[in-house]
């Protein structure tokens, strides 16, 4: 689900002491809206997006717009009405209350030296789990939960094969991949992917890329295994995987909030 989103009135209406958006991001610019009040808003524990900007109506701002932030380790607590009579100026949208992503997502990114006629690409979709309280919320701040994925064929036209995970945040990350091909070696590569955005807002072609594992051969029914840590290689948006052309190949990932 991206759009349409879910009415948060008939939550209301079911007597829900709170509104569990989960949705995919489809592009950069998805902007959700509450028509309800709130007394809490947190990052939920499906939540890919680590950083949610939430936008409410404050007569004492000349935009009449307060903006603030959320993250998996501080939620916003308080009173905050949706002024559905009221707009912002400008451009003088309703006074709903409003949140979006906090963190930069391009699904056009490419990697340097990416051959449309070879290479393929896919994405994983973040995931953005916005939880909002129209009781009095919890005294913890749900933390995110681990996400596990596994990858056993890879979309390539006898080139590369690009895997783009979602990573926000995040400080710890277990991969694992294995050749199964019984004559060929299989070429496997890490990124990590720090999405970048130009002065006018749009997102830049080509990012920021930190290589953690260089491309680098795998033999026939062999297997590595890299750890990826906070201290060690650094903090990214996503992770991106390349693996050349090949017979089943499983990879396994594992990424958490947790280093250890």
């Amino acid at each position: 689900m991206a759009y349409p989103q879910p009415n948060p009135d008939q939550y209301v209406l079911d007597l829900y002491k709170f509104w569990n958006l989960t949705t995919p991001l489809s592009s950069p610019g998805d902007i959700y809206e509450s028509t309800q009040g709130s007394l809490a808003f947190c990052v939920g524990p499906d939540s890919d997006i680590a950083n949610v900007n939430i936008a409410y109506f404050d007569e004492q701002v000349p935009t009449k717009m307060h903006l603030t932030a959320i993250s998996p380790a501080r939620s916003l607590t308080g009173l905050i009405a949706a002024r559905n009579d009221q707009t912002y100026d400008p451009p003088g949208r309703p006074g709903r209350i409003l949140f979006w992503a906090g963190d930069v997502y391009d699904p056009n990114f490419r990697p340097p030296g990416f051959n449309p006629l070879r290479d393929g690409i896919d994405f994983v979709p973040p995931i953005l789990n916005v939880i909002q309280y129209f009781s009095s919320p919890p005294t913890l701040v749900p933390q995110r939960t681990d996400r596990n994925y596994l990858f056993q064929a890879y979309s390539s036209l006898g080139g590369l094969a690009y895997l783009v995970i979602p990573y926000y945040g995040r400080k710890y990350a277990y991969i694992n991949f294995t050749n199964g091909n019984p004559t060929d070696p299989s070429t496997v590569g890490i990124q990590g992917l720090n999405y970048s955005i130009t002065q006018d807002g749009s997102a830049h072609p080509y990012h920021q890329l930190t290589t953690i594992r260089a491309p680098a051969a795998v033999a026939p029914f062999a297997s590595f295994t890299q750890i990826i840590t906070t201290s060690a290689n650094g903090m990214f948006d996503a992770l991106v995987f390349s693996v050349s052309d090949g017979g089943p190949a499983p990879l396994v990932i594992r990424t958490s909030d947790t280093q250890g």
